[in-house]
Parts: structure tokens; sequence; C-alpha cells
């Protein structure tokens, strides 16, 4: 909201009021010294305009500040108390405050530049020499506000009408923040006065702290010349009163002072006479303010330059240098606050022209009747009056003097101990309780205690001196009796312990422990809940989901179990909010049960400052009359005191109740909606980490990540008892103090790799790993114990999300309490689709270029990174892949920049598939060229198996077998390539099925060998090698059964295998196949080294359908698919799962449920002519 024409502008701006007497005047540089709260509470409204000053940055991350999104979604609770210009409301700008201080830059920048060169040079001089002036840097051109003088402190002499002080009340002067220095004890920022402006009546800010504002620009005077050569004659004859006042105050010292030496010495002598100019109060204020201070000498020495400097220019001097120079001229010389304010009201240029002719010539008769009292009196004293009208002069003075010193040192005692509520008001304040202070902090302003805390935290027990002991006092009456989150009893021990330190010794060893006790009790974020959304009800489902989209690419599962959580909690706080109300209208009922009306109205009646039948019981104001007596005085204050105490409790009564509501709400929610407990399973790479931190973003939660990689102790988790030397809480505790709220997100980062676990605990210092029991336990850990604090914490909020690359090293229990999700490794396309859309992007940044255009990869180039140069399951390898390639690109990209070579290169963005092994060296050996052409010479006993491997991904393994005929008459069978026991049991029991098969004749082996005979008698004297390469790797599994037994088979009959056929599949003694794990990752082996076919147990095609409703990211055809799946087991009739498998990765599927159906789909149907009679034979039996 604003506008702007030629000569003014109507624009929000921030606004603050002052807490002195200060009226800043346009054209002056101040220097304000703030204590560091309320310096922290100013800046921290401009906290995303300041980020780049370190100072500002170490300033606010002292404090606390409320979520600013709850600031503006609640209104009340941010200006509860009704003042648009609380000074110590942290909300930031809004968007319309930001507009209005472009606005006003821009307008400001405008202005500047259509000045006139000859204005510019005298505007130059003018800063050069008024107060420093300095024009404002370009990091702070955003820094404007507008600040309001304090009416209640600035006293003003002359009666005004009410116009007048409507003006007062609506002006504002814009200043610019232009400096900021750090006084360790304070902070104290330098305002450049720009201009003024008024307030408009009747705007409703969007922000707290910010109004409308009306900017005049106009500064056309008739005759300016005329009216300068005036203002010009008054300001000299000051100056010349001024300056005749300092030299005749100076003579008059020297005076006093030589007479004072003479006394001394006892040279003195009857003609030497004084000056009393000295005891005048009026002359030592003047004084004091024209001379006692530097910078007014400095001002007042440029202030006579400029006038002088106008004067001698041949160009008339233009209006807005005049009105420049009026405020100088008031804001320089020593008037009184009021005047200063009379004028910086005067929004008409004639009107503050009249104004400050009218204050120099009061002023210029200030200084004339000084003069002449002065003479007066200096000719009574010293020449009239008698020695004892002398001498009573001078008791009198001395009297007088008195008097004032002990007026002086009553409102010092006062000012403390009224100190003490009003900083207590200010401490129980709405906005106060958005800016906390952090504990160990040194601070400068003083803290007062509330006046209605019980006799337990009397400010007499304790040193006020000690900032870290005040804050507890603190915590212990005015924060602890409200806190939901810490039960009773609890309570009750921790004020136990603070009485406690309270009457211990600090020499005393108990007393540090439990200071540093309280000090990390206090600290923890009590009924603190950090979220995007005030209420759960709002929660913005469809906006989370998006975040978590542009944060990751795939892992839908991931994300619907997250969704389902947003939209559970939103459903609760909806459920809360009504129960509240239910909850609230059954206690009216039951406390007007049995209870008469007029009772409830008589007391309803004698309630403070009510008026019953008697007349009025109490009055809310009490007001001390001029002629009653001191007694009446003392009396009226503290009745007034106490009334409005009364008033100040029951404002915070309603607050409290407000926010005892809302934690009502937030525990109702609580206690029916627990926080998921995930378990993030996969092979490294994946993105597990970084998707955890994707969730407590798209919550708008604090995120905390727990490395549990190697813990080996029970306290790390559950903390150490106080009774230990440097005993600490554990490290969910911690956690929460880090995060300061009480639901972050709790990442417990390699879970399965904790001491313990599986394995069983450490007798030594216990099981961590049994210590989290407690913690992912929904049911236990909204009352979590951790042996430092000694009291249950609530972790029924936070939500614990855990990664694990092998989960099954967990303990049963452990496990049992985790929602497994399993992260999977990566297909090419996926691969592919998050390098270009994050990975290469990333890299691309974080290696100098200026934009993404500089390196382009295409797809091409893309898939030979991944399947030459990573053999991984996720993508961290392949991203230091696009690393390294960005950092040769980089390299390229600066030799063409180099101007020392005569004559550079053209950079090329595009990365070819040649240049490669430039960049990323020799690709890993591979044996797709052996899958695509095997040896002749052992064209049979090879098969192609499927892996699961270490790193999560799958591969395809060669099996290749050898045979030759002995004289033994017996058969063997040796095997070689680090086999594990379960494997080389499964190539036996291919090997024993074989013979069975042979031995049954249920082969058809015509083809193959002229007798029946013959096939039994070369496997009974055959003696066979299986072999599996790589060898330095080991490898174990039943899932290669079917793949060892055809190899066996291929090697007998002397049948060829196609090499572009793999399979997997445990076989059992009776040709059975039983399904295995890892299908989604050996399906990815198979098709990044280019197999056509796979044959799966049967059962594993569930795990088809699965993937292939996750890949669609439909669910609502699962059960459809299942239903099909178990009716049809041999013939199933919907196959968009086979479908999509071969779309997406050129792969055919075949299934088997016996190892016949592996025989059919290898060999065809000829060599199971005879199972298929055997069938039939066994089917009449």
């Amino acid at each position: 909201m604003g506008k702007s024409t030629a000569t003014g502008q109507s624009i929000v701006l921030p606004t603050y009021k002052l807490d002195s007497n200060l009226v800043l005047l346009p054209g002056i540089i101040y220097n304000v010294t703030f204590s560091r709260f309320r310096a922290a509470t100013l800046l921290s409204r401009f906290r995303n305009q300041t980020t780049e000053f370190k100072l500002v940055r170490n300033l606010l991350s002292e404090y606390e500040f409320a979520n600013d999104l709850d600031q503006k979604k609640n209104p009340k609770v941010r200006l509860a108390s009704g003042d648009d210009e609380d000074a110590s409301n942290p909300g930031m700008i809004s968007d319309e405050a930001f507009e209005g201080i472009q606005r006003f830059v821009e307008f400001e920048s405008k202005l500047k530049s259509t000045e006139k060169e000859s204005y510019k040079e005298s505007d130059s001089q003018y800063d050069s020499d008024s107060s420093d002036a300095t024009l404002a840097g370009s990091e702070f051109d955003w820094l404007v506000l507008a600040i309001s003088p304090n009416l209640d402190k600035i006293s003003d002499l002359e009666p005004s009408s009410d116009s007048s002080t409507t003006l007062r009340e609506q002006i504002t002067t814009i200043v610019r923040i232009v400096g900021i220095t750090d006084d360790t004890s304070s902070i104290r920022l330098t305002f450049q006065a720009l201009t003024r402006g008024a307030k408009i009546q009747g705007y409703k800010s969007s922000g707290p702290n910010e109004t409308l504002i009306e900017i005049n620009w106009d500064f056309d005077i008739a005759k300016v010349n005329n009216h300068f050569l005036h203002l010009n004659h008054k300001a000299t004859e000051l100056f010349n009163s001024i300056d005749e006042f300092i030299i005749k105050y100076r003579q008059a010292l020297n005076t006093a002072t030589n007479l004072s030496k003479k006394a001394k010495s006892g040279t003195s002598t009857s003609k030497d006479v004084g000056d009393l100019f000295t005891l005048n109060p009026l002359a030592n204020s003047l004084y004091l303010q024209l001379a006692g201070s530097k910078d007014f000498s400095k001002a007042y020495s440029s202030l006579n330059t400029i006038y002088s400097a106008f004067e001698s220019l041949e160009k008339a001097i233009d209006s807005h240098s005049f009105l420049r120079i009026v405020d100088l001229t008031c804001a320089i010389m020593p008037f009184p606050n009021h005047q200063k304010l009379n004028l910086l009201s005067k929004i008409s240029p004639m009107a503050r022209i009249d104004e400050i002719i009218r204050m120099i010539n009061v002023l210029n008769g200030v200084f004339e009747s000084l003069k002449e009292n002065g003479e007066l009196i200096n000719h009574w004293f010293y020449k009239e009056a008698t020695n004892t009208q002398r001498a009573n002069v001078v008791a009198n003075q001395l009297k007088s003097i008195r008097l004032v010193l002990e007026g002086m040192s009553n409102m010092k005692s006062n000012g403390k101990s009224n100190g003490t509520s009003n900083n207590t008001n200010l401490s129980n304040s709405p906005a106060n309780r958005q800016l906390v202070r952090r504990p160990n902090v040194p601070v400068g302003e003083s803290r007062g205690s509330s006046v209605n805390g019980s006799k337990d935290f009397d400010d007499d027990d304790m040193d006020d001196s000690d900032d870290d002991l005040r804050l507890i006092k603190e915590f212990m009456k005015n924060k602890l009796p409200h806190l939901v989150g810490i039960s009773d009893d609890a309570k009750r021990l921790i004020i136990k312990d603070f009485k406690r330190i309270k009457s211990a010794q600090p020499g005393n060893s108990d007393f540090h422990v439990i200071r540093n006790y309280l000090e990390i009790v206090i600290d923890l974020p009590w009924d603190v809940y950090v979220t995007k959304f005030l209420n759960n009800k709002d929660i913005d489902v469809i906006a989370a989901k998006k975040q978590l989209d542009t944060d990751h690419y795939g892992l839908e599962h991931v994300k619907n179990r997250l969704i389902q959580y947003l939209v559970v909690l939103k459903l609760l706080g909806i459920n809360a909010e009504s129960q509240i109300d239910k909850e609230r209208e059954e206690k009216v009922k039951n406390a007007l049960k049995g209870q008469d009306v007029n009772n409830v109205i008589t007391q309803h009646s004698n309630k403070p400052g009510s008026v019953n039948k008697n007349g009025p019981v109490d009055e809310r104001i009490v007001i001390a009359n001029s002629d009653e007596t001191k007694m009446a005085h003392a009396n009226a204050r503290e009745q007034n005191q106490k009334t409005k105490e009364q008033i100040r409790q029951e404002e915070l009564a309603k607050i409290r109740k407000n926010a005892e509501n809302m934690a009502s709400i937030q525990l109702i929610s609580s206690r029916n909606g627990k926080a998921p407990i995930i378990l993030l399973a996969g092979p490294p790479g994946t993105g597990k980490t970084s998707l955890a931190k994707s969730i407590a973003k798209s919550l708008g939660r604090k995120f905390q990540r727990i490395a549990l990689g190697g813990v080996r102790d029970e306290a790390e988790i559950r903390g150490h008892r106080r009774t230990y030397v440097g005993a600490m809480p554990g490290v969910i505790v911690q956690s929460l103090r880090k995060a300061r709220s009480m639901n972050p997100v709790i990442l417990l980062d390699e879970i399965d790799k904790v001491a313990g676990g599986a394995d069983g605990a450490n007798k030594v210092h216990g099981d961590p790993a049994a210590a989290l029991l407690e913690v992912l336990d929904p049911e236990q850990n909204s009352s979590f114990n951790d042996h430092y604090l000694g009291f249950a914490v609530d972790l029924s909020q936070v939500i614990f999300i855990c990664t694990a690359n092998e989960p099954y090293n967990l303990s049963r229990p452990l496990l049992d309490r985790l929602e497994m999700i399993e992260v999977g490794a990566y297909d090419y396309n996926e691969k592919s689709i998050i390098g270009q859309k994050y990975l290469l992007p990333r890299q691309i940044k974080r290696n100098g270029f200026p934009s993404a255009d500089f390196i382009k990869i295409e797809e091409n180039v893309m898939e030979k990174i991944i399947v030459d140069y990573t053999r991984e399951a996720g993508v961290r390898n392949f991203e230091r892949k696009l690393g390294t390639i960005c950092r040769h690109k980089a390299v390229e990209y600066a030799k063409t920049l180099d101007k020392s070579t005569e004559s550079p290169d053209e950079y090329n963005p595009v990365v070819l598939a040649s240049s490669l092994p430039k960049y990323l060296g020799i690709p890993y050996s591979s044996f797709s060229k052996e899958l695509e052409e095997p040896f002749q010479s052992a064209k049979y006993g090879v098969v192609n198996g499927l892996s699961y491997n270490t790193d999560g991904s799958g591969s395809v393994l060669i099996f290749e077998s050898i045979g030759f005929h002995n004289d033994k008459n017996q058969s063997s069978l040796n095997m070689t390539g680090r086999l594990g026991e379960v494997l080389m049991e499964s190539a036996k029991i291919g090997l024993t099925f074989v013979k069975s098969v042979l031995y049954r004749n249920l082969l058809n082996l015509e083809d193959h060998f002229s007798e029946e005979t013959q096939a039994i008698e070369k496997l009974n004297n055959f003696e066979i090698h299986l072999h599996v390469p790589s060898g330095a790797i080991s490898k174990d599994g039943p899932s290669a059964g079917i793949t060892m037994a055809l190899s066996f088979l291929s090697l007998i009959i002397e049948k060829p295998v196609s090499s572009d056929i793999a399979m997997t599949g445990e076989i059992t003694l009776r040709g059975s196949v039983l399904p295995i794990g890892g299908v989604k990752e050996k399906l990815l082996g198979a098709h990044f080294s280019k197999m056509k076919k796979v044959i799966l147990p049967r059962e594993n095609r569930k795990d088809v359908i699965k993937e292939y409703c996750h890949g669609i990211n439909d669910d609502s055809q699962l059960n459809d698919l299942l239903i099909d799946n178990d009716l049809n087991k041999k013939d199933y009739k919907r196959k968009d799962p086979e479908d999509y498998i071969y779309k997406k990765l050129g792969i055919k599927l075949y299934y088997a449920s016996e190892f016949w159906d592996v025989i059919k789909v290898v060999w065809g149907d000829d060599l199971l002519l005879k199972v298929d009679q055997a069938r039939v034979v066994e089917y009449h039996l």
C-alpha cells in the first residue's frame, strides 16, 4: 500500500518510539545508546536485510524470536497490549513496509539526482561540516524507519491546543540506521535523520509497529532569499549573544580561581571583587550545554560556517537548503525539547520559519536578561549588601544545593524500587515472551523480579549482580508455575534444588553442580513447539508434498507415509479444538450446579471496582491530592501501585489463559496422535539423510542429527547421573536444547552401527541399543527419563527418523519398534534424472560457474558415466564423477579467460563421450563383451546368475562349469571363487537333483545320447569343477540354486545356454523354485549387463507388482493385480507389471515354480516330453 507523487509520498514504514526525551530533527546524525535487548528487538525487524553484518548476527543470536508466521496469523498474541508502537515487539517488517522503504529510497535517489550542481556543492559542504553527516552506504540503504518522539518524556512548559497535540502525536522523523557499534554492555545505533513525516489516522497495519506515513517533499518557498537574510540576521544576533555569554562565564570562572589562589596565599585585598555569575543555575546549565560538550562545539562551529558560506554565495539559496538550515539551527542550539518538538510538528515551511524566528528571539532574550540579572546581583552583593546579608545568601545557596542533592538521591532510590515493577511488566509482556534472553550471555540491562512471586524468591536472598542466578530466579517465579510440559512432581524437585542453591555458599561444590543443573533445565525449550503452521488444523498438505517433490526425486512410498502423518495431525488439530470447547462447556455447567444464582450475582458485585448497595467497594485508581499530608501521599501511592498491579495481573492472567488453551489443544493432539518413528533402510548414497532434512523443511520444524556410529556407552543416550564429575544430559536432551523446540525432527544416523545391537550388550558401559528402546517406543517416549534431569521429558512430538544400511543388524526388540521403509537402489533412468536435475547443477555452482549453461551433458554421456564409471546403488560416487568433470571444465574455461595466451581455445560447454577417459580415467572392467560373445571352447555349462551385492546394488554373476571323464567310477564336484557355505550347499542340491532326473529318465535325450544309460554312465564317471569369477569377492546365498543346476545339466547333456538369459531362484531336492530377495536390484543389474530375458521364481511376481505400483505411483491397482496373481497361478491375465519392466528396462520376465519351467524357457518343450508323460501317468494313478 502507498503512493508517490511529484511532491510527496504516502508509504507504509516500520515505526519505533524512543524511550528518552530525545527529538530527532532532519539533517543531524544522532548516536543513540540502547540496551542490548532493545537494540536486538529493533534490528530483528530488519534481520532479512542485515544477514551480511556479523555484528548484527551475533547480537540477534543472543535472543530467541517467535515464529514470524505465527505472528502474522495471530496478531492478538503479537500485540496483546494493544500498543501499535511496542518497542519490544520483535516482529519482522511486512511486505508493505518493505515496499514502502523501497519507494522511499527510490524517491530519495531521484530527488538527489535532480538537484542542481551548485546545490550539490553547498549540500556537500553542509554534510561534511554538520555532525559528521555522511551519505548512507548502500548496505544500509534499506534500514529506514519512522521514529516517533516519546511525548510522555517531554514536559511542555507552554500550554498547547488540541490541534497541536494531535500534530505532535502524528509527527515522526524518517531516519536511516547508518552505524552500529557494540559497547559490550550496550549497543550504539547511529541514526541519520532524513526528513519529517506524519502518520495517517485510521490505517490498519498488516505488521506490528507499522503505519502509513505521509511525507511532503515540496520545498518551494516564495522569496526564500529574503527569509534567509532575516534568519541569518537573527541567528547572527544569537551567535553573538552566545559568544558573549561564554566569554563572560569563563571570565567569572577565572576571577573565582584567582581569588581562591590569593586567599590561600594570603595576598587578597578588599579591592578584589568576585563574580556571582557562576552561581546562577541558568548560567551553569547553558554553559554546560554550550561549552561542556565537544560534539556541540563542533556542531556550533559548523553551523556558523554554513551560515557564512550561504551568505557569501552569489546565487540565491534554494528552498531545500534553507529548510535544512532551519532544522539544523533548531537541533544544534540549546532549545528545550518541547520547542524542538514544536518545530518538528510544523509541516508547512512557512510555519517552520516563523517558529524558528520566534525561538531564536526567545533564546536571545534569555541571554540578554541573564546578562542584566548578573550585573544586578553583582552590584547589590558586592556594593550594597551587608556582611550578614551576603552570608545569608551564600548559606541559602548551599542549603538549596543540599536539598537538590537530597531530591536527586530520593529520585534515584525510587527509580530503583519502581524499576522492579517496570522491568517486571516488560518481562511479562506478550512481546517479551517472543524475545527471550539466552542464558550465559552478558547483558547490560537490569532485570527485575515479579511482585507476585512467592516468598521463596525474594530479591534479598540472592546477589542481583549475577545474571545467571537472576535468570534462574525469574524462571522459578514467572515461568515454572505455568509450564505444561513439566509434571507437578518434577516442579517440586526443581524448586527443592533451587532452595538448596540459595542456602549453599558459592564456594561449596554442590552449589556449582546444582547451578549447572538448573541452568540446563531453564535452557530447555519447555512448551515451545516450532512449526510452519500456527495450528495443526492449518497444515497445508499440498504445499508439504510439493516441498518433498522439489527436494527429492522418486521415493514416493516414503513421501506418502509422511503425507499420511500430516493429514492425521490436521484431523487431530480440528478434533482437539472441538474437544476443548466441550470441556469448557462442561466446566461451566458443573460450576453452576447446586449454586444459587443470587449468590453468583452477589459474588460478582463484590469484585474490586464494582458497586453494590452499600456503595463503591474499591476504585481502580486512587489519586493523591496535593494538600494531603506526607503519610496520606504515601498511602495513596501504595494504593495506586496495588490497583495498577491488580490490573496488570488480570491482563497477564488473560494472556496465560489463552496460552493454556493453546497448550491444551497441543496436548490433546499429542495425546491422541503419536509422531512417526521411521527407519529408512537402504544402501549408502540413496538420500536417506538428505530426505530427513527435507522432511524437517517441509514441516517447518527444526532439524537435529545424532550420529550413532560407534556409540558404545548407554550414558550417551540417557545422560550421566549428577553424582559424576562433568555429568551432562544425553544426546536426546541436548538435541532439544540445540533445536530450541520440543518437536524437532531428530535424525538417528547409522543406527545399525551402534555397539551392542543384535550382538548383545556391553557389560561395562551398558547397551546403548537397549537404551534406545524407550526413546523409540511411541507408548513410552512421552515420559522419557534422562538420568541427568531426573524427571520425565515428553518426546511424543519429536519425529525420529533412523537410517541404516543393514537393518537386520539391529536387535529384534528395537527393529520391532521401528516402521521400516526400504529405500532401494536407483535404476538408470532415475540416476540420469537425478543427475540432470539435482547433482549436475549443484556441482556446477560449487565449482564456480555463474550458470548451469556452462556445462552440458547429454543423456547418452550420462548413461556412460553411470554404467562404466560407477558401481553403486546410490548416487554419491556418481556425484563425485560429475564434480570431477566440472573441475576439468573449470580449468578449460579459465584458460579461455587468460589474456596472456596468444590464441586461447574457444570454450565448449558440451561434455563428449570421447572426453570421459580424459576427465575420469579408465572405466571399470565389464563382463558385457563376454556375455555377448561367449568363448567357443567353453560354450557348455556357462549360465548367468543374478546377485545382490553388499552395497545394495545388483549384478550378473557368471557360473561356469567344466567336466571331464575319470576312471574312478565315481563323480566329484569341486567349487572355487570364495563361495559361502549356503551357496555350496545349493550347488550340491542342484547336482543331486540333476542326478535324480537322469536316473529317473525324465528328460528326452534321444538327440544327445543313443542309449538312455549313456547319460548315467557319463555322470557316474564325471568330475565337475564349478567356478564363479571375481574370486576376491565373497559370495553366498541360496538364490543361485537354479543357475548352478542348469549349469550342471548343460555340461552333462552338452547343450549351451543363451548368453542373454539370466536367472535367480532357490532350488529344492524336488525341483521346486523358492522365492528370493532383492528382485529390484537384480533386475537393475541385469539391465546394466544388457540381459534380454530374466527368470524369476513364481512367488516373486508379487515383488514385480509392488515395483510396478510404486513406479506408476498408483496403489489402487494393487488389490486387483494380487487377486489376478493368486487366482491364475499358471496363466495370469493382467500383464501390466511385465510390460512396465520391459518398457523401462528392456527385459522380458519369465517365472518358474519348478525347475522344468526353467528348462522350458531356456531350451523349449522338447526335453520335457517324458516329464509331461510322467505327469499324466502320475495323474491316472
